[in-house]
């Protein structure tokens, strides 16, 4: 391996250490019929459209999370519970960066409930249930079991009546 090709790898995996140490890593979307959604790249217009049709979660998380790694069972009994009610977006921050920039990620797992979308203001549902049109008081970052997700969920089912 020639030199220029070391440091280049060199400079590569320090990068992504640096991307890793700074939050801003999350995994991959999933669509289907179940209203999941799973794409590469997953933009504001694929939240915007889901709302059409009701409250979306979203998660953010990594590969090398282990926090996420335990989430995620959480978050996909979740989905299959609200199948048809609530669209679910499982999103990697690494290739969603403009995504995970609009949603202030600052830590994964984070987790987001949008109940609506009105006036271009998102209304999101925060863990206690109530719903705020601030991203940064409404967002659930760390593992969460079910019992806490449930709830807000509920109340942006509700909310969308």
């Amino acid at each position: 391996m020639t030199a220029n090709r070391m440091t280049v790898l060199a400079v590569l995996a320090v990068l992504a250490c640096a991307l890793l140490l700074a939050g801003i890593v999350v995994s991959k979307a999933q669509i289907s019929d179940s209203q999941q959604v799973a794409a590469s790249q997953v933009t504001m217009t694929d939240v915007d459209n889901a709302l059409q049709k009701g409250p979306v979660f979203i998660e953010f998380e990594t590969k090398e999370c282990g926090y996420c790694k335990q989430q995620h069972p959480i978050s996909q009994q979740l989905a299959d519970e609200y199948t048809g009610k609530v669209t679910f977006f499982f999103v990697d921050a690494q290739e969603n960066r403009d995504l995970a920039k609009a949603f202030q990620v600052t830590g994964v797992p984070q987790m987001d409930i949008i109940a609506g979308k009105s006036g271009g203001k998102y209304t999101y549902v925060n863990s206690d249930a109530t719903t705020s049109d601030s991203i940064g008081s409404s967002k659930i970052v760390g593992l969460t079991q079910k019992d806490t997700l449930k709830p807000a969920l509920d109340a942006a089912v509700h909310t969308r009546g």
